[in-house]
């Protein structure tokens, strides 16, 4: 479980993705039988513009004893934030709120939701409490494990041995642990049971009734053990990517993988598109990755919080690591066929991207995750792990379960016991969700829990993977409608609207570089110099629509009459043609690239344009006729003598400022994805 480039396979099962609070907490008796008092505090977190602190949203933090067995013990604070309810105009707040559980164990459910909530308010007529675990990031302590950040920074540029590798991560974890037992850490008070019991008493603590509760991969755990343990006050439930109780899911960890693998690669085959732009997926996918075995790559990833860009090692242990996280995401599954096929040909642009997410993440409490899941789900040997695999997999596979077990073992915390293994049986309304494509908590996990719920209503989410309620609006919209009536099942009629995946082929989206780079460009990470030098040259270009108007006035005020051949105005028409294509280019690109963003298509930008920007390729390849033709009549022009002598050397001037621009729009690849889709090719 190391957090270094190589072990991204192991991260795979961490997964990376509103005031009535005032007025309850002065009215909240001193006392309670939870033994749990509320502080309020200044958000911990950066507020989205236009949000009011104590007006959206409200922070503090509760505080509850380490151990709830053991209420005159030690406390410790649970960070918080209320996203206060929205009403509709007209409309009064529900009493109801939703709690949300984030996953991993270890992950932060405030940096994950909490700017995203706010800016959209999904459940505008109910308050959204959001809460960070105990042990995880804005709760204190925090169980986050600097050391193994420490030790990725220090190796991701090496080439470790699966050996070496396995050595420094127990050795940068076990540091993480004596550093927690040093400061006065219970490690063993860190585990579902007493997570469960938090949630109790952070609903009774700000005087809420029957609340819904809503978790996602780790947090659909967490809600059955409540379930189980707290049911008094729960509403209605949501399960998302769900993880059983009575199956290990570690132990199901490989095969999960594999199979998640597996839609992928059929999905692909299965899609006309798809499988033109990328034929026999799977071969290429095992043979890149054997390729990379042989002779790793290497891939720059830039810490955006120290701004250092590494040189990392990306072997084939890396590329499948990677493939398993990007899984996770429902969004970039669409994309996964072009970045096999990407790697194949030496190219990690999108992979050089939005891995840094993953492997600098400083958020994540790998403490929490160690004692959580050493006490629940370490109870099976190496013989129990599903290795019925692709080949390829099994060694990885079997190393990460290994080095799992081996430092469980070291990490010394109790057992919770084989009742927190027994199946969950309720009546609590719950809605269910399951991802088609998950390599972690598959289908089945979600079907084998909805057996047990009397009032349950499942769906499995045809191009779904890990954590869908936030993806779509059909899926929020379900769960909206949920809420506000448990006893009867949701419209799953837009469920038809997202079938399968529509994946990223030169059928759908114009390949270009471009995008990537203004992206980069907008985040500072990219030299604003190429548009900014196509914008000088453009503005050259059009200084033709002043000064030939302005000749030609001078020439008529004086009787003067311009090169009678009608030869000598066919270059002027061109270059006038050419210099509004060239703005039309422009305003084109800026308009297709905005209206990405504001239809929902930020995929899209990190390979190219949306399909249908097919006629922007068109322009600019026009661009580069006229440009190339414009030259030709230069040459003609100083030697048939068109025009004066300032007339030509003005001419001149035009054709090197529309070959600039032409520069730059062969520098990023903005005419050629025209020409691959007319051949075919990607």
């Amino acid at each position: 479980m190391k957090y270094t480039l190589r072990s991204l396979p192991a991260l795979a099962m961490v997964a990376l993705a509103f005031i009535f609070f005032v007025d309850r907490a002065e009215a909240a008796p001193a006392g309670r039988a939870t033994g749990a008092e509320v502080e309020p505090a200044d958000c911990m977190f950066d507020l989205p513009a236009g949000v009011v602190e104590g007006e959206d949203v409200v922070c503090g933090y509760l505080v509850v004893p380490e151990q709830h067995a053991n209420p005159d013990g030690p406390t410790i604070r649970l960070a918080f934030a209320i996203l206060k309810a929205q009403p509709a105009e007209g409309e009064t707040a529900k009493p109801d709120p939703v709690f949300m559980l984030q996953g991993g164990p270890g992950g932060s459910t405030i940096d994950t939701y909490a700017k995203w909530l706010l800016r959209e308010e999904p459940f505008p007529d109910r308050d959204v409490v959001l809460f960070d675990q105990r042990g995880t990031y804005y709760s204190e302590p925090s169980l986050v494990c600097g050391e193994s950040l420490s030790m990725t920074l220090q190796t991701l540029e090496q080439r470790l041995t699966p050996e070496e590798s396995s050595r420094l991560g127990e050795q940068s974890s076990l540091q993480c642990r004596a550093r927690l037992l040093d400061e006065g850490v219970n490690l063993a008070a860190y585990n579902s049971l007493e997570n469960a019991a938090d949630i109790e008493a952070l609903r009774d603590a700000l005087d809420y009734g029957p609340i819904n509760l809503y978790g996602v991969s780790y947090g659909t755990l967490l809600a059955l053990h409540t379930m189980r343990n707290h049911p008094e006050h729960l509403r209605s439930v949501i399960l998302d990517a769900v993880v059983p109780p009575d199956v290990n899911f570690r132990a199901e960890g490989p095969r999960s993988h594999d199979r998640a693998f597996s839609e992928l690669f059929k999905a692909c085959a299965a899609d006309p598109a798809c499988n033109t732009a990328y034929p026999g997926l799977e071969q290429v996918f095992l043979d890149t990755v054997k390729a990379l075995d042989a002779n790793p790559a290497r891939m720059p990833l830039t810490d955006r919080e120290t701004g250092r860009t590494y040189n990392a090692v990306f072997d084939g242990e890396t590329l499948i690591g990677s493939m398993v996280q990007l899984l996770y995401s429902s969004e970039l599954l669409p994309a996964l066929p072009k970045i096999i096929y990407d790697a194949r040909d030496g190219r990690f642009d999108f992979l050089s991207r939005i891995l840094p997410q993953m492997v600098f993440d400083r958020t994540l409490a790998e403490g929490m995750y160690f004692s959580t899941l050493c006490a629940e789900d370490a109870d099976y040997t190496i013989q129990d792990v599903q290795l019925d695999v692709r080949p390829r997999f099994v060694d990885d596979e079997r190393r990460d379960e290994v080095d799992f077990l081996k430092l469980c073992a070291k990490w010394d915390v109790p057992a919770l016991g084989p009742q927190v293994d027994e199946p969950v049986v309720s009546d609590i309304p719950t809605l269910v969700y399951s991802g088609q494509f998950d390599p972690v908590t598959p289908p089945w996990f979600g079907e084998r829990v909805a057996k047990m719920l009397k009032n349950r209503y499942f769906f499995t989410w045809p191009a779904g993977s890990h954590g869908e309620l936030l993806t779509n609006e059909c899926t929020l919209g379900m769960a909206r409608e949920f809420i506000d009536d448990p006893s009867t099942a949701p419209d799953s009629s837009c469920m038809a609207d997202y079938p399968k995946p529509t994946f990223v082929t030169p059928a759908t989206v114009m390949m270009t570089p471009a995008t990537t780079y203004v992206l980069g460009m907008l985040e500072g990470q990219a030299s604003r110099a190429p548009f900014f030098v196509y914008f000088l040259a453009m503005m050259a270009m059009l200084t033709l629509f002043v000064v030939w108007p302005a000749a030609w006035f001078v020439r008529a005020m004086s009787r003067k009459h311009g090169d009678p051949r009608p030869i000598a105005r066919v270059p002027r028409w061109i270059a006038v043609v050419n210099a509004v294509l060239l703005v039309m280019f422009a305003a084109g690109f800026v308009v297709a690239f905005a209206g990405a963003i504001l239809t929902g298509a930020e995929l899209e930008l990190l390979f190219g344009l949306p399909g249908e920007s097919w006629w922007l390729f068109a322009i600019s390849l026009l661009i580069i006729i006229l440009t190339a033709a414009m030259a030709v009549f230069a040459v003609v022009a100083w030697i048939k003598r068109f025009w004066s002598g300032w007339g030509r050397v003005y001419y001149t001037a035009l054709v090197l400022a529309a070959a600039v621009c032409v520069a730059v729009l062969l520098q990023l690849s903005l005419a050629f994805p025209l020409i691959g889709r007319i051949l075919g090719r990607a």
